[in-house]
């Protein structure tokens, strides 16, 4: 390749809720030697996610080149309009017909190159393609078309796309042995692919990544919960990303020294939250949410003061009996919805929003259009005084309207605050005996954070250490530059030219380009397929 050509081919590895907190330890260590090399010889730094840094909004937003107010995902759930039935958490999970907008890949198509595209979440149904393509997660248990063309589905037999509810649940031996399985298929068929069919850009994701860190955070950074780790697990752990690592460097050198790699992830991670809380406690104190007199009120506020009594009815109440009091004691049910101003909703773990129950918005809202910018400073002010009992700590690390989060014509669909709790504080819809609970058992130990990684390495970049995070918007810019493409009007981010040699900077100068029309959309999911992606979706914890 003569000096500053752009690159023949390029690889994307993405390993899901990658953060150098772990890998960067682990590359010191001499534990993955293959993505130190990358990082030794490449440009490296952390990847800022989407708010909230979440899987469905950030790959959304890294596929499209455009933030959640641009496509309208902020998660897996998409909820009804009405109020009552947003907090009951109504709805349909999203899947690929969701994207409306051209992504990174139909950019690649429309310039003749030949696409790979390996387990990138919320791609099913999938669209025809240039090349090849395994869905990521989202594909329904018991799809037949998860795979492109249909023919490709034949050898892949012994391809594991996700893991089901009860292997979660397994001992954390076997879910590691579970874990390693997926991602020696996932490693083992991408390789095989690459070298047996024609491409110019090609893309893997291990989700199999996130798995692992949700589960196993306590081993991996393990703090006070040392003395409570079995070492036959850390051994296993080891294991994993040994061969995390040889699969990584397999893949590098089958792609060649001429071509581009960037490995990044959609989000980072941290220890999971170890308290709820219940924010609604806070608006109904403050006078903005009412409850009715009767009907499911009396149990809300019976939750509050005496939360035991549910266990005391799940154990001694038939079925149909607890049935009936679930439905008529959800605090959805219980609103007075007439009066109420304001409600929160989890947007994920600790990221919420605050809805405003507005006349211009909702049917019979309370909130009038010129009383809704008083009521955010108010809800604004007072969120920055919640505290933590005890300790003086503010609970609130940011509190914005959405206008200020988001830019784009999803935006009237969002929460009108959106508000970041300290991590160690999870938000929850229901109403509390107190605002801040202890949650009584860790289901995960693990949880996302906003900052990822990103790495990227070829004979066209500049080797170091990055001084300025870049964001998962300047992905695809960056991608699509790296082919010598022009990028996309419509594209929010910006090249990440301090990854990039100056010479190739000076023969290949970042340049613009129209937008392609929206692409045709694939088939809907079925309601039986949604039902099913629903339960899979909590069985991994997400709802």
């Amino acid at each position: 390749m003569p000096i500053h050509d752009p690159a023949s081919r390029l690889l994307i590895i993405g390993l899901d809720g990658g953060t150098w907190d772990v890998f960067g330890p682990l590359c010191d260590l001499g534990e993955m030697p293959n993505l130190a090399r990358l990082r030794e010889q490449g440009a490296w730094g952390v990847l800022q996610s989407t708010q909230p840094p979440f899987t469905a909004p950030a790959w959304s937003s890294f596929l499209t080149g455009v933030n959640p107010g641009g496509h309208g995902i902020l998660g897996f759930w998409r909820k009804p309009a009405d109020p009552a039935a947003s907090l009951r958490n109504e709805g349909r999970p999203v899947n690929g017909a969701d994207l409306t907008l051209p992504t990174l890949w139909d950019y690649c198509q429309a310039a003749g190159l030949k696409v790979g595209a390996v387990n990138i979440p919320l791609t099913y149904p999938l669209r025809p393609l240039n090349g090849f393509a395994i869905a990521g997660m989202l594909v329904p248990p018991g799809a037949a078309d998860w795979a492109y063309p249909p023919e490709l589905m034949v050898e892949l037999t012994d391809y594991l796309i996700e893991l089901e509810g009860p292997q979660l649940e397994a001992e954390p031996s076997q879910l590691l042995t579970t874990i390693a399985h997926m991602t020696e298929r996932r490693g083992f068929h991408t390789l095989r692919l690459m070298q047996s069919r024609p491409w110019d850009v090609l893309m893997v994701v291990f989700t199999d990544t996130d798995r692992l860190f949700h589960h196993f955070w306590h081993y991996l950074r393990p703090g006070a919960d040392a003395h409570g780790l079995a070492l036959a697990v850390s051994a296993q752990l080891s294991d994993y990303f040994h061969l995390l690592d040889s699969i990584i460097g397999s893949l590098v050198r089958s792609v060649g020294r001429q071509a581009h790699v960037v490995v990044m992830s959609d989000h980072g991670f941290g220890p999971a939250a170890r308290h709820w809380v219940h924010l609604n406690n806070w608006l109904l104190e403050s006078g903005l949410l009412h409850l009715r007199g009767g009907g499911g009120a009396w149990l809300q506020r019976l939750r509050q003061k005496a939360p035991w009594l549910r266990d005391v009815a799940r154990r001694i109440l038939p079925t149909e009996v607890r049935e009936a009091v679930r439905r008529q004691g959800h605090l959805a049910d219980a609103v007075d919805w007439e009066h109420t101003l304001a409600w929160a909703e989890p947007l994920y773990n600790n990221v919420a929003g605050i809805y405003l129950h507005r006349a211009d918005r909702f049917p019979n809202g309370a909130v009038s259009p010129a009383a809704v910018e008083g009521l955010r400073r108010r809800l604004m002010a007072e969120a920055q005084e919640l505290t933590v009992p005890g300790t003086g700590v503010r609970l609130v690390q940011d509190i914005r309207p959405r206008e200020a989060v988001y830019l784009g014509p999803h935006v009237a669909a969002f929460p009108d605050l959106i508000l970041t709790l300290d991590p160690d504080y999870a938000a929850v819809p229901t109403l509390g005996p107190s605002l801040i609970t202890p949650i009584p058992r860790l289901i995960r130990t693990g949880d996302h954070r906003p900052e990822g990684l990103f790495l990227a390495w070829g004979p066209q970049v500049r080797p170091g250490l990055l001084t300025e995070s870049p964001h998962i918007l300047d992905l695809a810019p960056t991608l699509l530059h790296f082919l010598d493409l022009p990028i996309p009007e419509a594209m929010e981010g910006r090249v990440i030219t301090a990854a990039l040699q100056e010479g190739y900077l000076v023969v290949h100068p970042p340049r613009r380009g129209p937008n392609l029309p929206p692409p045709p959309p694939p088939t809907t999911l079925r309601p039986a397929e949604a039902d099913l992606l629903a339960e899979r979706l909590r069985g991994l914890g997400y709802l």
